[in-house]
Order: structure tokens, then C-alpha cells, then sequence
């Protein structure tokens, strides 16, 4: 990715460049650089490609509402049903290591539509799947493919996007988009499965993604400077190859920077381990909620599974809150920094350490039929915001860690995270299943609070403990 600063959240999904070009190649013209577009350009491509990624988002959850249907249909057991939301995320695991590459070879606009498409595609046999492999075979596709977005678009918002309050609101929206996804998804499935069968599940996200990727498709073009410029100069003379910025494209390249640095990494940082075990677990806790949310109020309190889908509210109100909190925090941050501190990006990350671990207790420990249940509803509030805070503030203090090598850690912190969150909800249910909700929530608030530390001790200590990485340096 090009153009960017250590300042930029945006930065959160992207890849390591090992031959990085110049930032305003040689023969582009002013006007045509995306940073010099209009206003309304830009953010017609911010929100409408944030759009299609709600979708991507709302597509893994979606399918929480339909598993008791599958489980009827197809004679198969509650594990093997999730595994449609495991495969999906375990898709989310491995697409970036195919699509991130690709941005960096042939742009952006071409390899993000590319994986949208094939997303989009794969709906239809998951909504006429007539056997459960085949259901689970194109979930996971859809979570490969849909991964994309996920992985590219934060870096091309930071390809034309330069002032530091433009890059704060878009964060802002691009997130409320990517983790509001996932809390909607189970309330718009279950009225979809109640009114038109759980097939419709598929449908509704197919409709979707051909709407907002089709509206996202029209308004974005290539934001990278390097391939409009290589598109540009094809038949035009006054544009020399020598001026032109080319990936090196060895497939030594490849394996060094995107397969093995990202686990040399992992194996010798002590930072990048525990922030990763700590993100892990805060990712793990939202898709848990997909089957803890239907145990609770519809197993425990009875509830239909329509009216069991609606506490989901609550965590989407914190989603949103934590999303507006962490941009104010990152304009502040920016314009009251002088020098670079990453420690200073910590505090969100504090408070949603509190926040998660109260609102795991509080959730079990409310689940009693004789608690009202809008108090353990409230608990989603906590439980919403604590997790974004944790994961957004994780990810941008790992950028301004490493800097330039931020990519290859954001690259392996992608891929455990999105593995434990896929498995997390197959162990953890059971736990809560034959513990109850408020010995089972007890063992993973009390793992939340036991690594809540982890942001505080990086905060005061932090400065001193990166003198020990040997990535500090290019």
C-alpha cells in the first residue's frame, strides 16, 4: 500500500510492500492523483464500498438464525451446523493472503470486485444446497472470497483520503459497517427464516451484495497511483517502462514477505503475541454471542427465536458507540501529538478491557428467568463496545509498532484471530450448555479479566518493551 503514515487507522489491513515506489509516481498528472479528487467522489466510495462490506459482514452471521433448520433438514448434529459460521471465518483466515498480494500486483479495483463477485456467486448454491458438504463447501468460498473487501479497502481509503479528520470519519464508517454486520445479521435472519424459509438467508445476502456491490462497482475506481499510471502509459510514448513502479512478482518474494516473516514474527514478539491472544479471544466473543444469545433467551427464558434475536440491538449500540469513540479518540490523538507515541493509542483499548470482562459477567450472572431480561440484554451494550475497542485500538497500536513491518504482524494476527473465532464458539457453547450461563460466562469473564492487564501493562511499560523487538527498525 502507498502513501501512507503510522498515524492512519486505516492502515489496519494491508501488506507489506518490499519494493515500495515513490509516493507520487513520475508522469501522473495533479489532477488525475486520487488524493486531489472531489469530496463527493471520495465518499461516495467510502460509503458505498463500506456498504457491500456490510454485507460480507452480515453474511456470517445471518446463517446463526437458519441452523436449527439445517439440523432438521439434512439429520446432521448442532456442531456440524455451526460449521457453516466456522468455515466462513476461517475463509476470512486465509483469503487475505491471496487477495492482499494481488492488491499490491494488479491494484486494487480489480482484485476487490473480483472477490466480491465470487461472494456474491457463491450464495446460490448455499441457498439451493440440497446436501449439507456442499452447503458448508461454498460457505467457506464465501468467506474466502468475501474476505476482499476486508482486506483491501483499508488501504485504498488511504490512498485518497489525506487529511487526518477525513481518515478518523472514515474509520468511523467503515467499521460500523464491517462489525455491525454480524449483531444484524441474526435479527434479519430470523424473520427471514420465520416469513420465508432459511434458505432466504442466502437469498437476502445475495440481493444484497448485488445491490450494494453493484452501486460500490459504478462509483470506485482504481485508487493505487502506480497502476493508473502503468494503465495510463500503455500506448503512450512519453511514458518510459523505467518510470513505471513494478511489484517484483518472484514467487520467492511472495513466500518471504506474506508466508514466513509473518510467523518469524509471531514466534519472536513478545508484543505481537499477546496482542494477538488478547484480540483473538475479544474476536472469539462475538461470534460466541451467534449461539450463547439464542441459548439464553431462547432455550433459557423461552423466548421465539424472532423475539430471541432482538437483544442483538444491544450490541450493535455499543458497536456503534465504540466506532465514534475510537475516531474522536484518533482526531485528538493525531492533532494533539506531536511526536509518536503508539502507547497514547492504548486507552480505548483499557476501558473495552473493563467493559468486555463486565459484560461477560454481567450477562451470565443475569441469566436467571427471575432477572429481568432487559437486564442481561443491556449486557450486549458492554459486551459490543468492549470487543471493537480492544480489536480497533490492538490493530492500530500494532501499526505503529512496526511500522513498515506492521503488515506482516497485522497479517498473522488476521489469520489466528480469525481461526480462534471460528473454533471459539464450537468449545465454548458446550461450556456454557452443560455449565449453565452463569458458571460457563464466570470461566470467560474470568479469562477476559485475566488478560485485561495486557492493554494497561502496554500502555505504561510499553515504550521499554518494544526496545526489545528486532522489527523496530526497517
Amino acid at each position: 500500500m502507498h502513501n501512507q503514515t503510522t498515524n492512519d487507522i486505516e492502515n489496519s489491513i494491508s501488506l507489506d510492500d518490499p519494493q515500495s515506489p515513490p509516493s507520487i509516481p513520475d508522469g501522473l498528472k495533479e489532477e488525475d492523483r486520487p488524493v486531489n479528487w472531489l469530496s463527493s467522489k471520495k465518499w461516495s466510495i467510502v460509503v458505498s464500498t463500506s456498504l457491500a462490506t456490510f454485507v460480507v459482514s452480515f453474511g456470517s452471521s445471518v446463517y446463526s438464525a437458519a441452523i436449527p433448520h439445517i439440523q432438521a433438514r439434512f439429520s446432521v448434529s448442532p456442531d456440524t451446523a455451526l460449521l457453516g459460521i466456522t468455515l466462513y471465518v476461517i475463509g476470512f483466515a486465509l483469503g487475505p493472503m491471496a487477495w492482499g498480494p494481488a492488491s499490491e500486483l494488479y491494484g486494487k479495483r480489480r482484485p476487490l470486485f473480483l472477490g466480491y463477485a465470487v461472494f456474491c456467486i457463491c450464495q446460490i448454491p448455499c441457498a439451493l444446497a440440497q446436501n449439507m458438504p456442499l452447503l458448508l463447501a461454498f460457505r467457506f468460498l464465501s468467506g474466502l472470497a468475501g474476505s476482499s473487501s476486508l482486506a483491501i479497502l483499508g488501504g485504498m481509503y488511504v490512498d485518497f483520503l489525506s487529511r487526518p479528520a477525513e481518515r478518523g470519519i472514515s474509520t468511523a464508517v467503515f467499521s460500523v459497517a464491517t462489525f455491525c454486520g454480524p449483531t444484524v445479521g441474526p435479527i434479519v435472519g430470523n424473520l427471514a427464516t420465520l416469513k420465508l424459509g432459511w434458505r432466504w438467508t442466502a437469498w437476502l445476502t445475495l440481493i444484497g451484495g448485488l445491490v450494494f456491490g453493484s452501486v460500490a462497482f459504478l462509483l470506485t475506481p482504481e485508487t493505487s497511483e502506480v497502476v493508473i499510471l502503468r494503465q495510463r502509459s500503455k500506448g503512450n510514448t512519453s511514458v518510459t517502462p523505467s518510470r513505471i513502479y513494478r511489484p517484483e512478482r518472484g514467487i520467492s518474494i511472495y513466500l518471504q514477505s506474506y508466508l514466513t516473516k509473518p510467523v518469524r514474527m509471531f514466534v519472536r514478539e513478545p508484543i505481537l503475541i499477546f496482542f494477538t491472544i488478547y484480540m483473538s479471544l475479544a474476536y472469539g466473543i462475538i461470534y460466541l454471542t451467534f449461539t450463547m444469545y439464542p441459548f439464553a433467551f431462547v432455550t433459557v427464558r423461552g423466548w421465539s427465536r424472532m423475539d430471541g434475536s432482538l437483544p442483538f440491538v444491544g450490541m450493535t449500540i455499543g458497536v456503534i458507540l465504540a466506532c465514534i469513540g475510537i475516531a474522536l479518540h484518533s482526531i485528538y490523538y493525531i492533532q494533539q501529538s506531536r511526536v509518536h507515541v503508539p502507547e497514547r493509542r492504548l486507552p480505548p483499548m483499557i476501558a473495552g478491557s473493563i467493559f468486555l470482562s463486565a459484560g461477560i459477567f454481567w450477562f451470565g450472572w443475569t441469566s436467571s428467568t427471575s432477572v429481568h431480561w432487559l437486564a442481561q440484554a443491556a449486557a450486549g451494550v458492554f459486551l459490543g463496545s468492549g470487543s471493537i475497542l480492544v480489536l480497533m485500538s490492538g490493530v492500530v497500536y500494532l501499526i505503529e509498532v512496526y511500522l513498515v513491518h506492521a503488515n506482516s504482524a497485522l497479517a498473522i494476527n488476521n489469520f489466528l484471530r480469525c481461526v480462534i473465532a471460528a473454533t471459539f464458539p464450537l468449545y465454548a457453547t458446550d461450556l456454557l450448555v452443560d455449565a449453565g450461563l452463569g458458571v460457563g460466562g464466570s470461566v470467560i469473564g474470568s479469562i477476559c479479566l485475566a488478560l485485561s492487564p495486557v492493554a494497561f501493562l502496554f500502555w505504561r511499560y510499553g515504550r521499554t518493551i518494544r526496545q526489545w523487538s528486532k522489527f523496530m527498525e526497517d
